[in-house]
Order: structure tokens, then sequence, then C-alpha cells
């Protein structure tokens, strides 16, 4: 049977353009603080912006690996590790260490390799006449399972490796949802038994610029994309208070998964009945309604449908609350983290639970810190292709 109050979400990793904590990331959001770095490659800036929210890649040295497990990875897998890493062992290495009966749930981007190699592109032009030729070059230049992500394995592998996870294990990719997907599955594989703790975590895709037309072709509307990874440890709350004395992220562990609710709406007037739809499921499980909701954290939705449809949606969920809770997100100090995202304010919500404090809104744009009214942040994930996801998270002590 299914026990989510059984089940403590501790341990917070955030490595984003803000810095490597949500105390970090909550101090960039109300100082206003510039986070973004220029960015241009042969191709030139990134459309719409000359700055874009980086993060340094990790060496070895950061990552506390062998310089060979480099020669195996990509950006994203180190970020993901690193992430892994700032929630398991903290930045001095004296944080909880995983067991045999840990598992592993992480949301993965889109694979941002080429299907067709740079290289073969006059070739291509050549060809683009006959069929049978483009079929021909396709098969020769075409890398061997580049249709499959290669970062789900190593990532995964990585982490495993630099933990001793060997519980059950998931991967959900490549859309924002696959962040809360990684979530919800990862609590409810404690709460049922299947795990004695599971690892969640949720990467974004490096910039790129093979990222701009992946973007392009599921309708971005300009946003401008960041890098990061979000990481935390679901664990049964008999044993957060000695993961808290051995972890330095030991202040934001009292909270728990409340309620969540999936749904998929591909456009229009289905998508907001799906965001809708997940909201009243989540707030029914965690035996609450619109006035029990202190703070929402709405998706980083990148197209212009999809951040209507979730406005629209909010708007018919707290029509009737007495007071509107605040609806702010991070976008202006980590830019779209893609999967990492919507886990990303679920660890902003858990340091503003576990302090009663939130974040909204101010004048021109600026951001401000104030009394949370009820201790409850409801945090949305909305897939490009219609996916939706939201989880409402409640102060342990309630």
């Amino acid at each position: 049977m299914t026990n989510l109050d059984a089940v403590r979400l501790t341990a917070p990793g955030l490595y984003t353009a803000a810095g490597v904590d949500p105390a970090s990331l909550w101090e960039a959001l109300v100082a206003g603080k510039d986070t973004g770095r220029p960015y241009e490659v042969a191709s030139g800036p990134w459309p719409g912006t000359d700055t874009v929210f980086l993060v340094d890649d990790p060496d070895a040295a950061t990552l506390g690996v062998h310089r060979r497990v480099l020669r195996t990875s990509e950006k994203q897998a180190r970020m993901a590790l690193y992430g892994a890493r700032l929630s398991l062992a903290g930045p001095a290495g004296s944080g909880p260490v995983g067991g045999e009966r840990w598992g592993l749930y992480l949301g993965l981007p889109t694979v941002d390799e080429e299907l067709l190699r740079f290289t073969a592109l006059d070739g291509l032009r050549a060809a683009a006449g006959s069929p049978d030729r483009v079929a021909a070059l396709y098969a020769r230049e075409v890398p061997p399972f580049s249709g499959l992500s290669h970062l789900n394995s190593t990532a995964a592998a990585h982490i495993s490796a630099a933990f001793g996870l060997t519980g059950a294990m998931a991967a959900y990719s490549p859309f924002s949802d696959a962040g809360l997907e990684a979530l919800i599955d990862g609590v409810l594989s404690v709460a049922e038994g299947e795990n004695e703790a599971a690892v969640v975590g949720a990467v974004s895709p490096k910039v790129h610029p093979l990222l701009f037309p992946q973007y392009e072709e599921l309708g971005w509307n300009g946003a401008t994309p960041g890098e990061g990874a979000a990481f935390l440890l679901a664990a049964r709350a008999e044993d957060v208070p000695v993961l808290q004395d051995a972890s330095e992220h030991g202040g934001t562990a009292a909270a728990r998964l409340a309620g969540y609710g999936r749904a998929f709406g591909a456009e229009g007037a289905d998508r907001t009945a799906a965001i809708a739809e997940a909201v009243h499921t989540a707030l029914e499980m965690a035996r609450t309604d619109a006035d029990g909701i202190g703070w929402v954290l709405p998706d980083a939705v990148w197209t212009t449908a999809g951040e209507q449809a979730q406005r629209a949606a909010l708007d018919q969920v707290f029509a009737g609350a007495a007071e509107r809770p605040a609806v702010i997100g991070t976008e202006p100090a980590t830019g779209v983290l893609g999967p990492a995202h919507p886990l990303a304010h679920v660890l902003l919500a858990l340091h503003g639970l576990a302090g009663g404090r939130r974040l909204a809104a101010a004048e021109g744009g600026a951001v401000r810190e104030e009394a949370l009214p009820v201790s409850r942040a409801l945090v949305l994930a909305c897939g490009a292709r219609g996916q939706v996801c939201a989880v409402v998270l409640e102060g342990a002590g309630r």
C-alpha cells in the first residue's frame, strides 16, 4: 500500500548559473542578480540574445572521479553527476552515500548531437535529386545508434558507480515533465518499499547550436536557455534525521510530496483542461483545495501555446480562491532548464517551506521575499508534446 506520508524529501543539490544550492538561487532572484554569460559560436549568438545561462563544465577533481570517466561522457552527464554529488556528498564530501537498495530516477534532455555529420552536408546536397543516393549516404554517414541517447546510460552509470546505487532505476526523457515524473516515481518506490531511498534528479540540455533548431521545431517563443542540474533524495521519514546530521544541506529536509497528478493534452483547450485536471488531482490527493496552496511555481513553458494553456488552467483552478497564491519561477536567474526546470522549482519550494517564506513578483519585474501563508507549494511541468505533471509539496510539520 502506498504511504506518501512516510517519505521525506531531503539533501537538495542544485547547480545553476546562480550557484550550487537553493539558497544561492533564492538570493540571486531577490537581488535581481545578472547570472547570464556571453554566448557566441561560429554560427553567431543564440537567436534573440547575446547571453545565455551557462554553468562551468565540471572537471574530474570537482566530480571526484578519475579523468578517464570524462572521456565517456558529455556535458549533460557531467552536470548530472555533479548535481548528484552536491546532493549526496555535499560540497565537502561529508553527506550521505547510497546503498544496495537505493534507487535512481533521472529526467534527461533531448539528445543534441547531429543525426548526420556536418561534413556530409556537401554530399547530401549533391545527392538530393536521387532517393537511392540519399539513402546510401545516410547509411554510410549516420553514426551507429545515433537515434538513441547514450546520455541515459552514461549519466545513470556514472552516478550509480560513484554512490553505490543498486536499487530500482528509471530514466525519463526528453521534455520538462521528465523531472517531475522522476520525482513522483522515485517517491513511490520508497513509499511502496521497492527502494530504501531514491536519488531523484534531472539535467538540462547543454547550450549548443543544435539546441536552437530543436526548440524552434517545437514552437520556441524566444525564451533564453540555461544549463543546470537539480537533485534530491527521497528517504523514509525515520531515516531523515540521520541524513540531516550527515549532510551539509540539513536545513531543507522537512518536506514531503503530498499529492501529484498526471495528464495529457496536445493543444488548445485540451491542454488547458489537462493542466487543470492534473492540478485538481494533486490537490485532492493532498487533501486540500485552491485555498490550501501558498505558492505556485509554474513550468517555464517556452512555447506561446503552452504558456497560454498554463495561465488559463491556473486561472480556472484558483478562480474561487479567497486569495490567489504567488506565482513565480526561476527563469530570470537560470534561463529555461528543460527537464531540470520543474525539479529546480521543487528545490526552491523546499527551501521556502523550510523557512516559511516564498518569492513573489514585485513592481518593475523585481522579486520580493515574503511570508508563506500556507505551508504548501504547487509545482507544474508541461512537456512540449502535451505531457503534464503537477505536484503538491508540504512542510513535514503539518
